[in-house]
């Protein structure tokens, strides 16, 4: 299938930073550099290809994706840069392709509620129904978008400059990321599981949502099921469920992985019973201490596959320790699942 592409002006936006600017982006998400010189630069990501070159009055850029909501993505991306560096520019910012300002974004759907259920382990299983032609097994990550509490629902909206515009303020959604348990395509249903945390507004959003009542489903992201090589997995209670499809997707795989749940009732969390992987539960409230179990044992050895989904300050610990070994970034899958908040 061809790629869908797109290109703009940035006027005024010097090549030398904007350089710099997306380049340290690209270490920090380890992403591919496919070129870089004064020239031009192009990075691999998995929605596409950025590039960027020099102009005479500025920067061209140009995106490539493989689907239109990939390329939103992308073009969401873009201006975000920009406005690091010229708000104005990026506000100005118009694209080659044809306009869609005022309309739902590509990569966003609206789905309505089907049920809430109770699951052992502290979990909601929430169902939604819509449209879930885009979720395949490397492409498991969603964001939901919840409507504050006694206000209508105001969905986000594509702008002149071609990125999504949010609801701010009293209107803002609240963004939190989830990990597709199932999706059926024959009914149109994607089933996701919701750890409860006291006072959380998506715990209090499944726990009061209604048959019918819509939510906005981003997405879907990268980091798949997918595991070719022997695994050496670590999460907490946010990355039970992505553990839980990876045991399902890869009955051949090899390796073990040690869950940290932060209670006791978080060990009931129901997983599928696979057996070429053991699955090993920390001592419950230990989960301050994932990294560091996770660096011991890296140390010891060369994990084929390292896989961590932590809170942001231990996944950015292990992934900084991971690069500074020298291993290959393909060769783990290293990511913030939340972030606690001071």
């Amino acid at each position: 299938m061809a790629d869908v592409t797109a290109h703009t002006n940035l006027p005024g936006v010097a090549f030398a930073p904007l350089r710099q600017v997306a380049l340290a982006e690209a270490l920090e998400q380890d992403l591919e550099i496919l070129r870089d010189s004064e020239a031009g630069l192009s990075v691999q990501t998995y929605y596409g290809r950025i590039c960027f070159a020099p102009s005479e009055n500025g920067t061209c850029a140009e995106i490539h994706a493989p689907q239109t909501d990939f390329l939103q993505t992308l073009k969401d991306s873009l201006v975000s840069q920009i406005s690091a560096l010229s708000p104005d520019v990026a506000q100005g910012i118009r694209w080659s392709d044809a306009s869609s300002a005022g309309q739902l974004p590509a990569n966003a759907r609206l789905m309505s509620v089907v049920q809430v259920e109770r699951l052992d382990g502290d979990f909601l299983r929430v169902t939604l129904q819509g449209d879930v032609s885009r979720f395949t097994l490397d492409a498991i990550h969603f964001r939901l978008g919840i409507p504050p509490q006694g206000r209508p629902a105001i969905w986000p909206a594509i702008g002149p400059n071609g990125a999504t515009q949010w609801p701010k303020g009293a209107d803002a959604l609240h963004l939190p990321v989830y990990t597709a348990r199932f999706v059926r395509p024959d009914k149109g249903e994607l089933v996701f599981d919701l750890f409860r945390h006291d006072g959380g507004r998506a715990t209090h959003w499944a726990e009061t949502t209604a048959p019918g009542d819509e939510v906005l489903v981003t997405g879907p992201g990268g980091g798949g099921c997918r595991v070719e090589t022997e695994i050496l997995g670590f999460a907490d209670e946010t990355g039970f469920p992505a553990v839980a499809r990876i045991l399902e997707a890869n009955p051949g795989l090899v390796g073990r992985v040690t869950l940290f749940p932060g209670g006791p009732l978080g060990a009931a969390y129901p997983l599928p019973a696979h057996p070429g992987v053991q699955v090993d539960y920390a001592e419950p409230g230990t989960q301050a201490l994932m990294a560091k179990a996770a660096l011991a044992e890296v140390t010891e050895g060369n994990p084929p596959f390292l896989w961590f989904a932590a809170e942001r300050s231990q996944a950015t610990e292990v992934r900084s320790a991971w690069r500074k070994s020298g291993r290959a970034a393909k060769d783990a899958y290293i990511s913030a699942y939340w972030q606690r908040r001071e």
